[in-house]
């Protein structure tokens, strides 16, 4: 069975948190600085607000780009097929629905009305929307 990653490393990646949250940081301390020096340099203020705006284009850009990378190098949708899991949210036939399968929650598909709480079986994975096709369990 390949290595499981953690939750954070699957939907953004330690590369791409890292050297956003030092921006975040020095974002941060540019605004104390501004706020301490009684709000007369402005250049402090400015600064700080691109930083700010620099590290939410990077990060927006950084979990679309990598997520998906690494979603394709550890998602091995073999591992879920035959797995059983707990509706979190029924729904009605072929309509998503949120499923818990091996302690992660999963977007899914099913052929019949699904309530909360039942348990499902795992028949297959549209790989491309990472969406489990599941059957209930009578």
């Amino acid at each position: 069975m390949p290595k499981q990653p953690s939750k954070f490393a699957v939907k953004y990646g330690y590369r791409a948190v890292v050297p956003l949250a030092i921006l975040l940081i020095f974002a941060i301390y540019l605004l104390i600085e501004y706020l301490i020096t009684g709000m007369d340099n402005s250049f402090l203020l400015a600064f700080s607000i691109v930083f700010f705006l620099i590290t939410l284009l990077l990060f927006v850009g950084f979990s679309i780009t990598i997520s998906k990378r690494i979603t394709k190098k550890y998602f091995h949708p073999e591992t879920l097929v035959g797995q059983t899991g707990r509706v979190l949210k029924g729904v009605p036939a072929n309509e998503l629905g949120t499923v818990v399968v091996m302690s992660e929650d999963w977007s899914f598909i099913c052929d019949t009305e699904t309530h909360d709480n039942d348990q499902v079986t795992v028949i297959g994975v549209q790989e491309e929307s990472a969406t489990l096709r599941v059957k209930k369990i009578s």
